[in-house]
């Protein structure tokens, strides 16, 4: 989260740490720092604590070895096969 640019406070102690693990397991790393990055961005947050129930909305992690879609932007006067997609 520092590395993004996010820099808040980390107030958990003991068992409180088991959501935030469990998160990071559902969700992954990446999708939970681009969450907080989006956030921190539109509003001055202090503590991790702000990012907890926007973290439990996100979806899961796409299981290892899922290929990657790209989603491809349309090209004026040009198909998907003038392009080479197809």
């Amino acid at each position: 989260m520092t590395a993004s640019g996010v820099i808040v406070r980390w107030p958990f102690k003991g068992d409180q740490w088991f959501p935030v693990i469990a998160l990071i397991r559902k969700c992954g790393i990446p999708a939970l720092v681009a969450y907080a990055r989006r956030t921190a961005d539109r509003t001055h947050i202090d503590s991790a604590r702000y990012f907890m129930r926007g973290w439990t909305e996100l979806p899961p992690a796409p299981a290892a070895g899922t290929p990657v879609v790209r989603h491809l932007r349309p090209v004026a006067g040009q198909s998907p096969e003038d392009r080479g997609i197809f």
